[in-house]
C-alpha cells in the first residue's frame, strides 16, 4: 500500500521533469503538440458529456429496460472522458496513457459486446422483415404491337 502511495507521488514528478526535457529539447513544436492535445482533451470531454446525457437519459426517465444498449454507449463515453481529461493535462506520459485508453480497448469492449462491429443489443425479431409488398404487372404486348 505504501508503495503505490510513492507511486502516485513520484509520477507528476516524472510526469513533469519528462516534460520539461522534450521541451528543452524540441521547444516550439512540443509546445504545439501540448496544446492541441488539450484542445482535443477539451473536445472528446464535450462529446462524452453529451453521450453521457444520452446514456443516462433512459434512467432519468425511469425506463431501466431501454439501459441494455445504452451500457455500452456510457462506457464509450466514459473513457472518451476520462481520456480527455488526461489530454488535457500537461505531459507526455498522460498523453500517452489516454491515446492508449482510447485506441485500444475498442477491440476489446467490441469482443465483450460480442461481434466486431456491432451497434448495440440484437432485437427480437431480428429475422424478420417488415415491408410491404406491391406487385406490378406490364400489360402484354400482341405481336403487332412488337413491330
Amino acid at each position: 500500500m505504501l508503495r503505490v502511495l510513492w507511486i502516485l507521488l513520484l509520477l507528476p514528478l516524472v510526469e513533469l521533469g519528462l516534460t520539461v526535457f522534450l521541451y528543452n529539447r524540441y521547444g516550439t513544436p512540443f509546445a504545439a503538440w501540448l496544446a492541441i492535445g488539450a484542445i482535443v482533451g477539451a473536445l472528446l470531454i464535450s462529446r462524452a458529456k453529451a453521450g453521457l446525457r444520452a446514456a443516462l437519459a433512459p434512467l432519468q426517465t425511469g425506463n431501466v429496460q431501454m439501459m441494455g444498449g445504452s451500457l455500452w454507449t456510457l462506457l464509450a463515453s466514459a473513457r472518451a472522458f476520462f481520456a480527455g481529461l488526461l489530454l488535457l493535462f500537461p505531459g507526455v506520459l498522460s498523453d500517452v496513457v489516454a491515446l492508449v485508453i482510447l485506441f485500444l480497448p475498442g477491440r476489446v469492449v467490441n469482443r465483450m459486446r460480442g461481434g466486431v462491429a456491432s451497434s448495440g443489443p440484437k432485437a427480437a425479431n431480428d429475422d424478420v422483415i417488415d415491408a410491404e409488398f406491391h406487385e406490378v404487372r406490364e400489360p402484354r404486348r400482341g405481336i403487332e404491337d412488337q413491330r
